[in-house]
């Protein structure tokens, strides 16, 4: 029986793997040494977008409303091909601005895939242990238990109003 992190690990490398999207976080090889579990990204060199909206870098964030919106885009882009470009669809569970990563052109790239659930054609939903990240997960995910990709949205809108007014969700 596989534990958690075991799970999580399968997951990520099995979704991130074989995706290729330029919102996305790549995803460049893996290592399995005994108990040990390693995942090789991309470099992404502008750190987190929670960094810049909540970091140590001052009284205000420094992205202007035109970074903020290249962002906001290409975070909305990175979600609608795990959604609607692969089969089957992908629903990553924890977006949050944290799993946000900024390259240098602030180009924002989908992070973090170990909580992501994979979601049949045949299927709406699928029932499942809540996870996500507390203020990000969608009411009625929370309530049931029922994962659809409208569970990602929800936590996209979330963000969406954590990048406009820069402050933290509740």
């Amino acid at each position: 029986i596989l534990g958690q992190a075991e799970k999580e690990f399968k997951v990520e490398v099995e979704t991130i793997g074989r995706v290729r999207h330029k919102n996305l976080v790549r995803l460049l090889g893996y290592c399995v040494e005994g108990a040990y579990r390693m995942l090789v990204y991309e470099y992404v060199d502008n750190g987190n977008l929670d960094q810049w909206l909540h970091g140590e870098i001052g009284e205000e964030s420094p992205l202007t409303w035109d970074m903020r919106m290249n962002i906001i885009i290409g975070t909305a882009k990175g979600l609608a091909y795990l959604h609607e470009g692969l089969e089957p669809k992908v629903v990553h569970r924890d977006v949050k601005s944290s799993n946000i990563l900024i390259d240098k052109q602030w180009n924002a790239k989908v992070s973090d895939f170990g909580l992501a659930k994979l979601l049949c054609s045949e299927e709406s939903y699928v029932t499942t242990r809540v996870m996500g990240t507390f203020g990000y997960v969608a009411p009625e995910y929370a309530s049931t238990g029922m994962l659809t990709e409208r569970s990602d949205v929800y936590s996209f809108g979330v963000l969406l109003m954590e990048i406009i007014t820069g402050r933290s969700p509740v």
